[in-house]
Formats: C-alpha cells, structure tokens, sequence
C-alpha cells in the first residue's frame, strides 16, 4: 500500500478539486515539484506561471497562464474542506494513485488521488489479474447473456472484473462477478458518493460493500458526471486492467474511447464479433478489422489475453 502522508494526500485532494481529469499541464507541474509545493506555489498567480514553465510543464506563457486561469476559479477552502467533509461522511478513502498497478503508464494523464468506496486491496490487487469488460449501454439480450458467461468463468479463475458501472454491459459485468462470488471493480466518472446512474444505485451500493471490491473516483465527493468525464474514465479502466473486452458497441459507442485507451498503453485488446446484421456490433466489428482487437468467442479467449 501507499506510504503517502496524509499532507500530501490533501493536497492531492485539493488538486482533484482544482482541476478537471487529463490536464496535462497540471499533471506535468505536480510531477514536477509535488503536489503540496504546485498548490503552494497556486497562491501567487504570477509566480506560479514562471514555477509551470521552470518545470517545463507548459509549452508557453499564453498555455501556462491559461492553466492557472482555470484553476484559480476552484482554489476554495471552503470547496476543498466540503470534499473532505463528505469523504469523511461516507466512508470514502484517499488513495495515492500510485499505489494502484498500471495508473502510472498515464503519466502526465494520471490521477492526482483516487476516491474509493470498499476495499483498498482489491484496488491496489496484480495487474494480471483484471480484465475489463466494457461495452453499450443500450446492450441486447446476446450482450448481455455473453457478458454474464465471460464474468461467470473468470472471476472463477480469480479475475477481477474491471468496469464502468453503467446501464447495459458494464451494470451485466458487475452483476455476474457478484452472483458468482467475484471481486469487481466500479470506476465512476463523479463522486463516489452519487450514484449514476441513478438505477444502479443498488447495484454500486453492493460492490462498494463487499469485501475484495471497490467503487473508484477521480472525481471528488459531491461532484456530478459530465461528457468529458466519462471519456476521461476510459483511461482509468483501461489502465488499470492488463486487458480489456469490447463485449458489444455501436460504430460510435463509447466503450471504443476505452479501447483506444487500452491500445495507446499497450493493453490487450480483445472484442467479441456479433451478428453481421446487429448495429449493436458494429463497434466491435470496427475494432477487429481496423484496430486489431482479438477475436474474443469465450472466456477461455479473454483469460487467453493476458498470456497466460
């Protein structure tokens, strides 16, 4: 586990709050010069431009000033102190990032902290021992059915599912390690301390209780879902699984935004083919033939990613 000061992991905290997921610029300052000193530095606007290129964490003064601009705004104690507040009413644990497998192949896209509800040994667990299942949200009954066989057979084997929380593959995926006495993993794209969607409260509810899993954040408590943060969440998925399964998607579905991230690290990428009249496959058609996803038809095929 992280050895991390509760010091740092406030500033880290203070960091999540302060900027938005995948800011480069902010992710390049903190690796830099750390977190407490970037948020020090934060409290004089002028001299933390200079303090941004000195680290080389801008490509110029126009981009570095912009960085702070947007900051600045969500420099609140009170904003701050609200997350930490609500961390503490629910139950939510701080975890340095760095104490999970696979997060730091991100880089300057790294997280500043995570948030977790459940178990923090199942986030910090072997990074070949997760596999992602992910996929539409408007799933059929043969995605759903699909799903439930390759989660059913691999939590079997002691994988730990990775995935999104949502309605249709990712909400099947959960569900199926649950019923079969598997860990999961649930990777929100707001606070840990909402459910989203609303209909699988029930559902989030019960993985961040059962022991060996976790519902997992960026995002501080209290913070809503956005466009920008559910593509974010793609990276977190993809990272932190050593392969990831398209199970079903449509040409624009965006379980394929988890699948350019699993390729852009060098995940294994697999996904499984559906019927050549379903639009609900499309997506996973496009990502065998163009991107050279692996041909995924059982559990055996995605145990196979991780070769093993």
């Amino acid at each position: 586990m992280s050895t991390t000061t509760s010091t740092d992991l406030e500033a880290r905290a203070a960091w999540s709050v302060i900027t938005e997921p995948g800011d480069t610029v902010a992710g390049g300052f903190v690796a830099a010069i750390g977190h407490t000193d970037a948020l020090s530095a934060l409290e004089n606007p002028v001299a933390c431009i200079t303090a941004i290129m000195d680290a080389g964490a801008a490509s110029d003064q126009e981009q570095a000033a912009g960085a702070v601009q947007r900051w600045l705004p969500r420099m609140s104690a009170g904003t701050i102190d609200f997350a930490l507040r609500e961390a503490s009413r629910h139950g939510i644990q701080m975890l340095d990032p760095a104490a999970v497998p696979g997060i730091a192949d991100l880089g300057v896209l790294a997280p500043h902290l995570l948030w977790v509800r459940g178990d923090l040994d199942a986030a910090a667990g072997p990074l070949s021992h997760k596999i992602a299942l992910v996929g539409a949200r408007a799933s059929t009954n043969y995605g759903d059915q699909v799903t439930r066989e390759l989660a059913t057979d691999l939590v079997g084997r002691g994988i730990t599912i990775v995935s999104g929380a949502a309605y249709g593959i990712d909400g099947t995926a959960h569900r199926a390690a649950l019923w079969n006495n598997g860990q999961t993993i649930a990777w929100l794209a707001n606070g840990v301390d909402r459910a989203y969607p609303a209909g699988n409260r029930e559902l989030i509810d019960r993985i961040a209780a059962r022991a060996g899993c976790a519902v997992i954040s960026e995002i501080p408590p209290g913070s809503a879902p956005t466009r920008h943060r559910f593509l974010s969440r793609g990276r977190l998925i993809a990272s932190t699984a050593a392969a990831t399964v398209i199970v079903e998607a449509g040409w624009r579905s965006g379980s394929l935004n988890t699948a350019g991230h699993a390729a852009t690290l060098g995940r294994t990428l697999g996904a499984v083919p559906g019927p050549v009249t379903s639009a609900a496959s499309a997506g996973c058609h496009r990502l065998i033939r163009e991107f050279d996803a692996q041909l995924v038809t059982s559990a055996d095929d995605a145990y196979g990613l991780l070769g093993r």
